[in-house]
């Protein structure tokens, strides 16, 4: 039966990539039935003949036998050595081949997901930036590490025991043919319970509050600094009062929540030096601070069309600390 499966399974597959027989790199393949989009190509020195590929850097990297490597180590279930009876949870160090997979790994571990320092350097300083904040948003959700449940560890000992008997029973070979059904069951109820997350679901309404110079956002942790001062421009909403931000550092790291409580437009020229912490911003003086302040939304407003002029409008907001990470 399993061979007439898999004899179907190739006869669809010629039949589905037959014009493409004569490509021997990838072909951008859409197919509309299937509503899904690959890159094939045809290699008739593997046994499956198509090499089928979600993602080009995989099918290129298969013809030219090219690739790269990134270590990561986490908090996994199996053996550091042969001589360890039991496989265990313990942090090891493993690998991936793209950088697709390491954000899969993230996802799967974001409590104990970790990049070795004599590791580093495989990475970019924009992925390893990529990876921070992608982390610490995961963690200010309270996801979790992705682990085994008791329920899937019982039903893997209980097909290991079976598969390894010389003799099995009529009533073995029923299990054994009903695993991968209740094994698929099982963790699609696992991931459905993972992935329905209510912080993730609140913050989706916030807006990220970058904070680009070191030192801003523990101000706004702490109190020390507690309003948002913009341009206001012709399509802004009426109000912001009562909008949420996450607060992002400078390291991209997700760190706290806060609240508008008020709201005032301001001509750019009523300004006033106690209203703002220009030293945390990294001025000496009010007046250069204010200078540098006038080129920033001058050279924005151009972006939009719009012009800037001492009696332009500025949306000073207070805010209040709601969640510290």
């Amino acid at each position: 039966m399993k061979s007439l499966k898999n004899k179907y399974y190739f006869w669809r597959q010629e039949k589905r990539y037959k014009k493409i027989k004569n490509c021997s790199l990838p072909y951008p393949f859409w197919d509309k039935k299937r509503d899904t989009f690959e890159w094939v190509y045809f290699d008739e020195y593997r046994e499956a003949g198509y090499d089928i590929q979600i993602s080009l850097y995989e099918a290129l990297g298969n013809v030219s036998s090219s690739g790269v490597t990134y270590h990561y180590e986490a908090l996994m279930y199996g053996r550091k050595d042969p001589e360890e009876k039991e496989a265990k949870y313990q942090m090891m160090e493993s690998h991936c081949h793209s950088f697709d997979e390491v954000v899969s790994c993230v996802y799967r571990y974001p409590e104990t997901f970790h990049i070795p320092d004599d590791c580093l350097e495989e990475y970019s300083k924009q992925e390893l930036s990529c990876l921070k904040k992608m982390q610490s948003y995961l963690k200010a959700i309270g996801l979790l590490d992705e682990k085994e449940s008791s329920e899937i560890t019982t039903l893997n000992k209980k097909w290991k025991e079976i598969d390894d008997k010389k003799r099995k029973s009529i009533k073995d070979y029923f299990f054994l043919l009903g695993y991968s059904k209740r094994l698929e069951k099982l963790r699609e109820k696992e991931n459905l319970k993972r992935y329905t997350n209510e912080k993730a679901s609140l913050y989706s309404s916030y807006y990220p509050l970058y904070t680009e110079k070191k030192g801003i956002a523990e101000a706004y942790l702490n109190g020390q600094k507690d309003y948002i001062l913009n341009r206001k421009y012709s399509f802004d909403k009426k109000t912001q009062v009562g909008e949420r931000y996450m607060v992002v550092n400078a390291n991209n790291e997700y760190c706290g929540t806060l609240e508008v409580i008020s709201e005032e437009f301001i001509p750019f020229k009523e300004l006033k030096d106690e209203m703002v912490d220009y030293k945390l911003a990294g001025y000496k003086t009010f007046l250069e601070y204010k200078k540098h302040l006038y080129q920033d939304y001058l050279e924005k407003a151009k972006m939009f069309q719009e012009e800037f002029t001492d009696e332009s409008l500025l949306t000073y907001l207070k805010v209040k600390v709601l969640e510290k990470f």
